[in-house]
């Protein structure tokens, strides 16, 4: 039995009504679909929702609401299974009678009021189960992880051993109730409230990111007065796309700039779970800012490019001319330099290097690693892509310094992009 006060409402044909509970009073009222008696006997056309992905629960969302000080969660609709009947609405106009309710007060009064919840109802999380169970988990403990996910699911020895935090019970979570007259209404709910919701976009999480370490570092890359900070009106990198248009002045873009960041630190044993400290940001900012900063003040395309676009000059030539201009080709450059770093070799004299590579597209060499052809002059994308290509750039300028074994791979990826187990390796610089 629970008495909540509650906005009555209606959009369309469904009534509704907002509440907000903590999340203990969630947790213990409030079930999900695969709890349910008749789960599993449920066919396709009467399942109202997919089974929780129990990895993203803990893995992200549990510690996100245990670790978060700025932690927030949108409303959860719950489903009013069975009993709605019985679930009674009372509005604080019936309540507050004659002179109790002042007149200015009264017309909003008449969707305001109480819920009563009389204990026989069974209520379903319709939008929200990974957002209630990720509560369940990080109050309880791992012990809250349905046995039907255990089964079904590997979990992490981590995952095994969350820890339960009894004082994010008290936490307070918007909760809308809708009444489950209908199965398919009930099913249309929950496909356009996930369909019309839309994620945001790769650049958009890494402008707005506050506890994402490379996400930092890749806007402290083209912040004012950075290494890649804007030239008059041009932006030297793309933050609003992933890709770059033939007529864009800018270098590079902010997915590009994280996939290096991620790509040159990836021995610092950076957590997208945890933060490091401030110094440690510090000083891996330095690391990819000495990257961009030898490769804009080391490569003559990147000059001819910086001179044109202080110019306010179309750079759309370059771009069409020399792969150094594809953000592809930065991110395999990244990739070069980290193995320059792993054998203590400078930077600057494999900058130095790069530039008596030819980058055009011309060049069979990059024919299925770089490019898909010379006549649409298309990038080839991927991580595997970038770390192919990194590989051979490598052996062209420290190839004398690399292992039998990364030889080898070099030599098996040419092959492999020509489909010839007779291709030769490129020549060294």
């Amino acid at each position: 039995m629970q008495t909540l006060w509650v906005q009555k409402g209606q959009l369309g044909s469904t009534v509704f009504y907002q509440a907000i509970m903590t999340a203990e009073e969630i947790i213990n009222t409030v079930g999900l679909a695969i709890e349910l008696p008749e789960w599993k006997g449920m066919t396709a056309d009467e399942k109202m929702q997919r089974e929780p992905d129990i990895n993203r629960i803990c893995n992200e969302i549990v510690p996100y609401f245990t670790n978060d000080d700025d932690r927030f969660f949108g409303s959860i609709i719950v489903d009013i299974f069975t009993g709605f009947e019985d679930v009674v609405f009372r509005p604080i106009k019936d309540i507050i009678q004659g002179e109790g309710l002042k007149m200015e007060y009264s017309l909003p009064a008449q969707d305001a009021g109480f819920l009563f919840l009389p204990g026989k109802e069974r209520l379903i999380a319709l939008d929200g189960q990974h957002r209630l169970l990720a509560m369940k988990i990080a109050i309880r403990g791992n012990s809250a992880i349905p046995v039907g996910l255990l089964k079904s699911n590997k979990l992490s020895p981590q995952m095994l051993s969350l820890q339960p935090h009894p004082e994010l019970a008290s936490e307070q979570v918007s909760v809308i109730f809708v009444e489950h007259r209908d199965t398919t209404k009930i099913r249309k709910i929950f496909n356009k409230v996930n369909k019309y919701a839309r994620q945001t976009g790769r650049g958009d999480n890494i402008i707005t990111s506050d506890d994402d370490v490379f996400a930092i570092i890749a806007r402290k890359m083209f912040a004012e007065g950075a290494v890649l900070q804007k030239i008059g009106k041009n932006d030297l990198v793309n933050w609003t796309s992933n890709t770059l248009s033939k007529r864009s002045k800018s270098l590079t873009t902010l997915s590009a700039i994280y996939t290096v960041a991620e790509l040159l630190l990836k021995d610092y044993g950076f957590s997208k779970k945890e933060m490091p400290t401030e110094s440690e940001i510090d000083e891996a900012t330095e690391v990819c800012k000495a990257f961009w900063k030898e490769l804009l003040e080391g490569l003559d395309i990147y000059k001819e490019y910086l001179d044109l676009t202080r110019k306010d000059k179309p750079v759309s030539g370059l771009r069409e001319e020399n792969l150094l201009m594809k953000p592809v080709t930065q991110m395999s450059l990244a990739h070069v330099a980290y193995m320059a770093s792993q054998k203590r070799i400078p930077w600057s004299a494999i900058v130095e290097k790069l530039n008596k590579v030819d980058w055009s597209f011309d060049n069979s060499l990059w024919f299925n690693l770089l490019t898909i052809g010379s006549a649409q002059k298309k990038m080839i994308t991927g991580k595997e892509s970038v770390r192919a290509a990194g590989m051979v750039i490598s052996y062209m300028v420290m190839g004398d310094k690399m292992k039998p074994s990364e030889v080898e791979n070099v030599r098996e990826i040419i092959r492999n992009a020509r489909n010839n187990k007779d291709d030769s390796l490129p020549e060294m610089i």
